[in-house]
């Protein structure tokens, strides 16, 4: 039973084919956003979504456990920008995360997919120029966009922005370098193409966490992810929330760690069971880690030698000038005195 469920957390195996013939291929988005009774980040969600200036998208709305009511009359509230471009799935009891997501990735049928978090939110150009992007560059299997981060609090249900900043992770080109050691970025700046999507399998349901840096590895293996440097997402953090508007990355910052290490280790423990023989590659890895650390090591203690050197060379010739300034000293009250006369 360990065995299986350490297994569990490694990406789910696909098989490459295109026998997905009820993809549609017409530009359109599946725009998967996922919530529980946070009506306050999630009217702000949806905001972003209707305010697109990108025409061709569907909304996968799950209300993952949460109150109904508060999620109707946001729908309600904004259907006449909706109307049939909403899809609403009410779940009676919390799946998590990545199953909450399989809800509406189960049915959607569009040509692209992204994930929409209910506090996140986007400039009103995303689509427009990820789709764009995409249909130029058809040897991409997603597209990934610059974004900022937004810092804020909620009091009395309204949100307060503190401040921003940008990205700091932000890279021009991803390569496995990157990616392997973790995430390169938050769902709401990707936008995936549907079929490389269905190939690749659902979200990975037992990862309660990291579920995002899970699929892009796996993304990862069918193709190249580029990315376009322009701001048009907003990752909102909470810093100070330790309640349900508390971010996942920060409020729970513990179980981050738990299930990086978790997953690190099933990826290693899959790649053995296939072959033993990779412990010597995992060996070779290691040595120059374990080389380049010694190097490192060496270097730091030969220039904190020679900086300690130069100071006890400056202590000793401030020594060996005191007998002089005490002679210059001398010299100059005499001539303080002669001038006197």
């Amino acid at each position: 039973m360990t065995s299986i469920a350490n297994q569990s957390l490694y990406p789910i195996n696909y098989l490459l084919n295109d026998n997905y013939t009820n993809l549609k291929k017409d530009g359109s988005v599946a725009i998967i956003m996922r919530t529980k009774n946070r009506p306050v980040l999630l009217a702000r969600a949806i905001e972003s979504v209707v305010q697109q200036t990108y025409p061709l998208w569907h909304l996968y709305l799950i209300n993952d456990g949460g109150d109904i009511e508060s999620v109707n009359k946001l729908v309600d509230y904004n259907l006449a920008y909706l109307q049939d471009k909403i899809t609403v799935i009410h779940n009676t009891a919390s799946l998590g995360m990545e199953a909450a997501s399989n809800c509406g990735f189960d049915i959607a049928t569009e040509e692209y997919v992204v994930i929409h978090d209910d506090d996140d939110s986007w400039h009103p150009n995303f689509l427009k120029e990820t789709v764009n992007y995409l249909n130029l560059n058809l040897h991409a299997v997603a597209v990934l966009t610059n974004c900022i981060i937004v810092h804020e609090e909620i009091i009395a249900d309204t949100v307060k922005q503190l401040c921003t900043f940008d990205w700091p992770f932000w890279q021009n080109t991803i390569d496995i370098n990157s990616l392997i050691k973790s995430n390169i970025s938050p769902p709401i700046c990707l936008l995936i193409r549907m079929n490389v999507a269905k190939q690749i399998g659902k979200f990975n349901e037992s990862l309660p966490v990291l579920g995002d840096w899970d699929y892009n590895l796996r993304l990862f293996r069918v193709g190249e992810i580029q990315t376009l440097n322009k701001k048009l997402a907003y990752y909102h953090h909470r810093p100070s929330s330790k309640n349900f508007y508390g971010n996942s990355i920060a409020a729970g910052i513990d179980i981050h760690k738990k299930y990086q290490i978790k997953f690190r280790n099933s990826l290693v423990r899959k790649l053995l069971i296939e072959d033993q023989g990779n412990f010597g590659l995992l060996h070779i890895l290691l040595d120059d880690n374990e080389k380049k650390y010694s190097e490192l090591v060496n270097k730091i203690n030969h220039l904190e030698f020679l900086i300690n050197n130069s100071q006890e060379n400056l202590l000793y010739l401030r020594k060996r000038a005191f007998p002089l300034k005490r002679f210059a000293a001398k010299i100059r009250q005499k001539i303080k005195k002669w001038r006197k006369k």
